[in-house]
């Protein structure tokens, strides 16, 4: 009977034990995943001044030095931008870009105006969905979080650049440096050239105004052709 006792109570620790576990595995994101969520937050700490919270699109940002922003839904259920570039639309649209015929589903452009009562330029911005999942986060490292844990495989560290990559969809992507202050670039942003070319424009003019263009790759890594990117690097000061 008491050898029955010890066997029961053995099991039971043990049920709890990797139930416990488990529960903390459930949280966690891939090495990737999480190597980038720290990454990032650190360069968001080093520049609090820097972050943002847009209340009517429920959006975390952080500004680049060239008014340029990356941003960060609170809640993936509360619309279809679960991350967004948000680009300066005049370089693109002096360079020949006519915003009309951007495909709508990839691109919106929004007109220069007041909001929340700041002034805001023309403005390009390219969304990415990830989920329409409702979530209650709590603070802008919580809500990135949550977010990545939807889709852990969307951050890849590139141990050649020492760069996170967050992959937004047919080669767009937003990139940051695992050490702040370690590379000549902080963040990137990375943009397939090819609808934006479609849409009018002059690839020549639109690297005179800091975006540069990084010609096709082949096949050489089994990993597919790499098409054009547009490419602006930020060096945060």
């Amino acid at each position: 009977m008491k050898r029955l006792k010890k066997l029961l109570s053995i099991t039971v620790i043990s049920i709890f034990i990797l139930t416990s576990i488990g529960c903390t595995r459930k949280g966690e994101l891939n090495s990737d995943a999480q190597g980038g969520l720290e990454a990032f937050n650190k360069i968001v700490k080093a520049y609090p001044e820097k972050k943002g919270f847009h209340k009517a699109l429920q959006h975390w940002g952080f500004k680049l030095p060239t008014g340029e922003k990356f941003e960060w839904t609170k809640n993936m259920g509360a619309n279809k931008a679960d991350f967004a570039m948000v680009i300066l639309a005049d370089p693109f649209i002096n360079a020949g870009l006519d915003v009309n015929k951007l495909d709508k589903n990839g691109w919106i452009f929004k007109p220069s105006g007041i909001e929340e009562g700041v002034e805001l330029p023309n403005l390009l911005i390219k969304p990415y969905n990830v989920s329409d999942k409702n979530q209650n986060s709590n603070g802008s490292e919580d809500a990135l979080r949550r977010i990545l844990k939807e889709n852990e495989d969307l951050v890849v560290y590139d141990k050649g650049s020492k760069f996170y990559k967050l992959n937004l969809g047919d080669g767009n992507e937003v990139q940051w440096v695992k050490e702040l202050g370690s590379n000549n670039a902080d963040i990137i942003f990375v943009l397939k050239a090819e609808p934006l070319i479609k849409a009018g424009l002059d690839i020549n003019k639109i690297q005179e105004s800091g975006w540069k263009l990084k010609k096709t790759t082949d096949d050489t890594n089994g990993i597919g052709i790499t098409p054009d990117l547009l490419i602006k690097t930020f060096k945060l000061k």
